[in-house]
């Protein structure tokens, strides 16, 4: 390209035009443009080239190079002739150098202002006329030359007038070829032919083209959407992998990483991981370097401080789970424990170094001079609700107890005695007039004001206090004790019931949930445990994380979240609400058949009494009158209708119907004998399915009697699909038979694949997969159209599976056994969803999920129905984005996700 410009700048030009005044630069590359185009294919340079030099600069050497090289390739010199032309130097210059180096005859004279008048008499043209002639042109043609007048059309009143370009162009361009302008038109008219055949060739030419490169470009486009698929998908997968191995050692990095991966590819795979990070109660890790003895949380939750064994105090973010702000450093020794001022402004901290330091949060200084007890180790410091007063424990000296001003970090009055052994420990009562110390001869309350023991100590089962907490409610106050962790009535100074017991021993730390509900405990093997405060049970399973022993715990201001710290050098966030229990047991008894009803509200229990009783699950209390049958005594079944007012039981003289709100029976027994064995209503309610030993019977409850022939098959579980055509029954050869309601029709049954009998059967919501529980440990999911067993069996119960339930989203499958657990399975992947749900201490014979899925019932044979707080598997991505709290920002992509896949939100605003 470079070449053919200078080859096409060595042709040189056909015309120069020589103008003066910004009349004419305004139309002037116009018509330069129209000279150019005239009569040329379009692929071809055109026959006429102009120079013009519109850059509008003064006269100077730089340019007039410029000038003078034009000239010089130019076969005629147009002069644009007018006043402003006549009286410019620069026309002048052009003319002087034209006329000393070419022919006056290839000058030719274009007027577009002014005039030109050739006198005939003198040869030469009128001096006094022409106001638009250069001078240096007069004397300078022998005959009187051809000039063009320029024609004026007047475009509007904002733009004035412009000239006929065209026929200016045509006049130029007729002179310079030496052609009539009738012949130039012409030829123009046929080029203008030429050009537009030229044109469809070339346009169908380069449509074909088009086509082609646009197919070669939909076929590239695929093929680079399907390589960033499957890049993509490789980097869902390395972050489904890394956020499995940062399950336990960073809880927070897990849930960002499924989250990620969730967003790049959604999947079962990866939205099984979100859901395993969801549902996982370890949701953060806060490393130190040195042992952590203390931990707490500011009073608006944002910020938890943590005491390490290196003195230093340390500050975290509780949303980022970053430390915020530098460290508190001040203390020679390990730091004992940590509290918050009223506020969260101030900071207070113990130590091993014999000091308690105050500390501003904002400006993480120091406030004033330590508070200095020249007595040994500190083990506990305590802060009054109302700020005034802190209060220490420890020393070497026997009962060696403290209380500072605040305001002059002066010990107020003398140390405390009360206590034969050293205090470890120390709590103020939530209004601050009371405040109780622990110790190895037990605890000893004391009168804030007069700082006077308040009776005597604690002492029968209140041994060896490493920690001692009021209830927020300040109606209780916990100690440990030789068996566990002892509540005791602070108005009464009674213990309240039996110590909670569990296997771990060695109690470190105790902590009260803000609506006093709910006891953490840490403990020596490192485990964190939750107890029920009104029912004196423990609520799940333990918290597994820590290496070493859990030194304190504190709960969040909200409950939501539970802080421990440990040896091992970390602490740690649980979140308390992820497939816990929630709230108390229902204490039902003994019971010999369970049911929970479709709107998830009423809980039905047969009792050992011959008795049917009610139980509010909302409230958890007992609701109306029970249904008492007498000497006969009630069976081991019971169903609810769809609409909640029927209930089905089956006793030992029959199976009858009972309407639950009059708690009364329903017209006649609809059987006499006593060997049903299952029940289930349709989904319309208009009929009911009663298994026994020999037969199955479908009941047609508008007509109150059975419809068509009995099903050939002895089953103890039956189900319905959604559409009500198929009923499932299980088989005495560990199979499932399906039946057409219509016809009573066998139509297909599942392979053998159980090796134990099959204790339950259960339609997912959408009616295509049959889940199946067995005595064998397993549950196992069958396409209900093929009756073609789906994947691998579900495994991990370690006795026989009594029950089995889809929520209703058909998304999550919970199954309850007798090895006492409650499991919870992704019904996609077939694996299960975090850790087994702990609480019963015998089987568990029935699951049932609440109507939006957000809570799970079981019940088992040791007298308790309980509700488990499921809502993460609902939504696990919401639930993440959620607890997350606006931490997902889009640092923490580019930090968290291996390049490649492009930057989404990890929780969009909705």
């Amino acid at each position: 390209m470079a070449r053919r410009r200078r080859v096409r700048a060595e042709i040189g030009y056909g015309v120069f035009l020589s103008y003066s005044g910004d009349r004419d630069r305004r139309w002037l590359p116009h018509l330069q443009r129209v000279i150019e185009k005239q009569s040329r294919p379009w692929y071809k340079p055109p026959r006429i080239r102009v120079f013009l030099d519109d850059s509008g600069v003064s006269i100077g050497p730089q340019l007039w190079g410029k000038i003078e090289a034009g000239l010089a390739r130019s076969d005629w010199l147009v002069v644009l002739a007018s006043p402003e032309s006549r009286a410019s130097v620069w026309v002048d210059r052009e003319i002087e150098w034209w006329l000393e180096h070419k022919a006056v005859k290839n000058v030719l004279l274009v007027v577009t202002a002014g005039q030109l008048v050739w006198d005939e008499q003198r040869g030469d043209w009128n001096p006094e006329l022409s106001t638009a002639l250069p001078a240096r042109l007069s004397g300078k043609f022998e005959q009187q030359p051809v000039w063009k007048s320029v024609d004026l059309r007047r475009l509007d009143r904002h733009k004035g007038f412009l000239p006929d370009v065209e026929s200016v162009a045509f006049g130029i361009a007729s002179v310079v070829r030496g052609l009539p302008e009738g012949e130039l038109r012409s030829e123009g008219l046929r080029d203008t032919r030429r050009n537009l055949r030229t044109a469809k060739i070339v346009a169908a030419v380069l449509g074909f083209l088009l086509l082609a490169a646009s197919t070669v470009s939909v076929i590239a486009v695929i093929s680079r959407a399907e390589a960033t698929r499957q890049r993509d998908h490789a980097v869902a997968q390395q972050l489904i992998i890394q956020s499995s191995l940062l399950a336990t050692r960073d809880p927070f990095g897990a849930r960002l990483k499924a989250l990620a991966a969730w967003r790049i590819a959604p999947s079962p795979e990866s939205r099984f991981a979100v859901l395993n990070a969801s549902v996982n109660p370890e949701s953060g890790l806060l490393s130190h370097s040195w042992p952590v003895a203390a931990v707490a949380f500011s009073p608006d939750g944002k910020t938890v401080a943590s005491g390490g064994g290196d003195g230093v105090v340390r500050l975290w973010s509780t949303a980022k789970q970053q430390k915020a702000g530098k460290p508190l450093i001040g203390h020679h020794q390990g730091v004992t424990s940590v509290a918050f001022g009223p506020g969260g402004k101030t900071l207070a901290s113990s130590s091993g170094d014999g000091t308690v330091r105050l500390w501003d949060v904002v400006s993480r200084t120091q406030i004033g001079a330590p508070f200095d007890a020249h007595a040994g180790t500190i083990n506990s410091v305590a802060y009054s609700p109302d700020g005034r007063t802190l209060v220490t424990t420890g020393g070497t000296d026997s009962g060696f107890l403290q209380v500072w001003d605040v305001a002059t970090h002066r010990q107020i009055g003398t140390p405390l005695g009360g206590h034969t052994y050293g205090a470890g420990a120390v709590a103020f009562s939530p209004d601050g007039r009371t405040f109780a110390s622990g110790s190895g001869d037990g605890v000893q309350l004391w009168d804030t004001a007069t700082r006077t023991p308040m009776g005597k100590p604690f002492a029968s089962t209140c041994l060896a206090v490493g920690s001692v907490a009021f209830s927020p409610d300040g109606r209780t106050f916990v100690c440990e004790s030789g068996d566990g962790v002892q509540l005791w009535d602070t108005t009464t100074r009674t213990p309240m019931g039996k110590p909670f017991a569990s296997t771990s021993i060695g109690i470190e730390s105790v902590a009260f949930s803000p609506d006093s509900a709910v006891l953490a405990a840490g403990y020596a093997d490192g485990s964190v445990r939750l107890w029920d405060v009104l029912r004196h049970s423990q609520m799940g399973g333990p918290f597994i994380g820590h290496t070493s022993s859990a030194g304190a715990v504190a709960f969040s201001p909200d409950g939501s979240v539970l802080a421990s710290s440990s040896d091992d050098t970390t602490v740690r966030l649980w979140d308390i609400r992820a497939q816990q229990q929630a709230g108390a047991p229902i204490v039902t008894g003994a019971q010999t058949g369970t049911a929970l009803s479709p709107n998830g509200r009423i809980l039905a229990a047969v009792d050992t009494h011959d008795a049917v009783r009610f139980w509010n699950v909302a409230t958890r209390r007992q609701t109306g009158d029970p249904l008492v049958h007498g000497v006969e005594g009630w069976g081991f079944d019971m169903s609810f209708s769809p609409d909640n007012a029927v209930l089905a039981i089956s006793s030992f003289n029959g199976l009858r119907l009972w309407d639950v709100a009059a708690r009364r029976p329903i017209g006649k027994p609809l059987l006499d004998t006593s060997d049903v064995t299952a029940l289930a209503f349709s989904p319309d309610g208009e009929s009911l399915v009663s298994a026994a030993a020999d037969s199955v019977h479908v009941w047609d409850l508008v007509a109150h009697r059975r419809t068509g022939a009995a099903l050939d098959v002895r089953a103890t579980s039956v189900a319905f699909s959604p559409d009500g055509r198929i009923l499932a029954t299980n088989t005495e050869n560990d199979t499932v038979a399906l039946w057409d309601i219509a016809t009573h029709r066998r139509i297909g049954e599942t392979s053998a694949g159980h090796t134990a009998q099959i204790t339950a059967v259960e339609f997912s919501p959408d009616g295509t997969t049959l889940a199946t529980a067995s005595r064998d440990n397993t549950v196992r999911l069958w396409d209900a159209a093929t009756r073609e067993q789906i994947g691998d069996p579900l495994t991990g119960h370690r006795s026989g599976v009594t029950s089995v339930a889809f929520s209703p989203n058909g998304r999550t499958l919970a199954t309850g056994s007798m090895d006492h657990t409650v499991r919870l399975w992704d019904a996609a992947t077939g694996r299960q969803i975090g850790g087994p749900l702990e609480g019963h201490i015998a089987d568990v014979t029935g699951v049932a999920f609440g109507p939006g899925g957000r809570t799970l019932a079981s019940w088992g044979k040791d007298g308790t129905a309980r509700l488990w707080n499921v809502e993460a598997t609902v939504d696990p991505v919401r639930s993440l984005c959620r607890w997350a709290r606006g931490a997902f920002t889009a640092d923490r992509w580019r930090d968290g996700v291996p390049p490649g896949p492009a930057s989404r939100p990890l929780c969009p605003r909705s």
